[in-house]
This record gives C-alpha cells, sequence and structure tokens, in this order.
C-alpha cells in the first residue's frame, strides 16, 4: 500500500526569523571561511595569519607570483599567427618530421636567446587535427616547471615568435586519435637549434 506524502502544517514550517537566522549563520561561516581558508590559499592574502598556521598562505603566494610572472611574460611575448602576421620561411628553413602513434606525444623545440625572434610553421600531413601546446622552459628550470603561451587542437598554425627569456621554446603534441599522424615544422631565425625533443 503506497503512502500519502506528508504535507507539513503551518506549525512545522520554519518561521521567517528562524530562516532569516540560518541565512545570517550561513553567511558568516562563508565570511569565516573565505577569510581564514580561501584567500590564504588563492590569493596569498592572510589578514588574520590562520592561513600561515595551516600552510595555505605559501601556496597563495607561489599562485600570485606565477599569476605576475604569466603578465610579464605577456608584455614581452610575440605570439601573431597568420592572420595577423603572414609568414614566408626560406628554403633553408629548418624542418623537422615526426610521426605520432595514436596516444603518443612528443615535442619540437627552439633553442633562442631572450629576445631572440623566429618564424615558424606546423602542419599535419593529412588536414587531421591535433591537440597542442606552444610553451617554453627557462634555463635552469627544474622539475615540470615551463611557461604556457598557447594551447588549442588543430591542423596546424603559422607566425613568428619572440622568446622572453633564454631557454627552449616549441610545440607538444599530442594524438588523441586512432591513427597514426604526421607533422611537419618548420622554424627560421634566431635559435640555436631547432629539433625533436629525445623520448624520455
Amino acid at each position: 500500500m503506497q503512502e500519502t506524502p506528508h504535507s507539513p502544517t503551518p506549525g512545522e514550517l520554519p518561521t521567517v526569523r528562524q530562516l532569516n537566522r540560518a541565512t545570517l549563520i550561513a553567511a558568516a561561516v562563508a565570511g569565516v571561511l573565505l577569510v581564514t581558508s580561501v584567500m590564504p590559499a588563492e590569493y596569498g592574502v592572510d589578514p588574520l595569519g590562520t592561513g600561515r598556521l595551516m600552510g595555505l598562505t605559501a601556496m597563495g603566494e607561489a599562485k600570485s607570483h606565477r599569476a605576475e610572472a604569466m603578465a610579464d611574460t605577456a608584455q614581452t611575448l610575440v605570439l601573431d599567427d597568420a592572420a595577423s602576421a603572414p609568414v614566408e620561411l626560406g628554403a633553408d628553413a629548418e624542418t623537422v618530421e615526426l610521426m605520432l602513434a595514436p596516444g603518443e606525444g612528443r615535442e619540437v623545440k627552439a633553442m633562442t636567446k631572450a629576445g631572440g625572434e623566429f618564424a615558424y610553421e606546423w602542419s599535419t600531413k593529412d588536414g587531421v587535427p591535433i591537440y597542442w601546446e606552444f610553451h617554453g622552459e627557462e634555463v635552469g628550470a627544474v622539475g615540470n616547471d615551463y611557461t604556457s603561451y598557447e594551447i588549442a587542437t588543430t591542423t596546424g598554425e603559422k607566425g613568428t615568435f619572440r622568446a622572453p627569456f633564454e631557454g627552449t621554446h616549441g610545440w607538444y603534441w599530442r594524438n588523441d586519435g586512432t591513427a597514426a599522424v604526421t607533422i611537419v615544422a618548420r622554424a627560421q631565425g634566431d635559435f640555436a637549434k631547432f629539433a625533436l625533443v629525445p623520448k624520455k
């Protein structure tokens, strides 16, 4: 036998005063969490010192410093696509051709000085869209410390680039498809080396 749903009577419903009190308590708790946890962890702002006690302030300060570094990089970075800066590479441009099996990822990098400029173009041979990231690693960088310039999934790109720091700058491609993909990358300009990064 199916029971009839119970409808609350007016006496069982919370009063306006109770609802207001619950809302104020929730707002107060949210405010405390914001000041003691969110602000230190996300922005490095720790007005009460609780974030430092819980080890959250260092995390927020690191995020803030990285955001500032990215902002500085954006001011010195020149990264133009073909629509705004058509690129005509000469016959002597460095060329790297690589084939990625399904699920495989590889990198091609140029070694440049700070301020070094080069023109580039790359594309997949069969016009297959592929995931890629254009990024740079400063000389002496440790671990997975790098600066990401652009991420997309396309069949290729071309443009010009000016290095914001000395190090390697180039592309990581990953084949997320079910068939092999061949990529041809070319570059010409101020770099000491333009080559496929060995597998690790």
